[in-house]
């Protein structure tokens, strides 16, 4: 059995870093990744590939103490196999959310001709949807 890793937040705060890094350049810099589906779609599907990434991150380094609810030590006492099935399941759960405003914002553009607001609205409801439905995975 190998050893659990020292306990490390420095890829978390990168990771915060570049997400910050990116939004302020998508609201200053004219950052449009996706100019035919709008501005709050655009921030939607930036929002949400982050957090796809932060949970591949988690998965790739078995650090699921990031994770709210979890600490060090009960990460530690899990095993390898515990942490990664908790991460993975993370992660499948916001690739599913991802997956499901991609749907709504290049597939129902042209049947929901929805605002800023309200895209924003769905992307924000979305993200609360996974959280909730992460929240009951248990290490």
């Amino acid at each position: 059995m190998t050893a659990y890793r020292k306990k490390s937040y420095t890829l978390f705060w990168v990771w915060q870093v570049l997400l910050v890094a990116v939004i302020l350049f998508y609201i200053y810099g004219g950052g449009m990744y996706f100019p035919m589906i709008g501005a709050g779609k655009n921030l939607g599907i930036v929002v949400l590939v982050f957090l796809d990434l932060l949970f591949a991150m988690i998965l790739a380094t078995q650090s699921v103490y990031w994770i709210s609810g979890v600490t060090y030590e009960e990460a530690e006492k899990a095993g390898a196999d515990a942490r990664r099935r908790f991460a993975l399941w993370h992660l499948l759960i916001f690739l599913v959310a991802t997956a499901l405003f991609l749907i709504y914002c290049f597939g129902l553009k042209h049947v929901l001709r929805a605002d800023q607001t309200r895209d924003a609205l769905v992307a924000g409801g979305v993200v609360c949807a996974a959280v909730v439905a992460s929240s009951r995975v248990r290490l």
